[in-house]
């Protein structure tokens, strides 16, 4: 994982939430969604909860060419 070049995702655990992405990214809860549900972002789903490892983040971060 690269530390340096996302230091900002140092506040961040390992497994973030919904919430965690939307505040991240700046974009809705909704949006979050979405990104998930399309399967753009992997992520693990519980019930009705999306979590979404750090690591796959990056990695949709580095794909995305951010």
């Amino acid at each position: 994982m690269e530390t340096t070049k996302y230091k900002d995702l140092e506040n961040y655990s390992d497994v973030l939430s919904l919430e965690d992405i939307s505040n991240y990214f700046k974009i809705s809860k909704d949006t979050a969604r979405k990104l998930c549900l399309t399967n753009q972002l992997k992520h693990i789903r519980i019930g009705r909860l999306y979590k979404v490892t750090k690591n796959d983040l990056i990695e949709f971060l580095e794909t995305r060419g951010r």
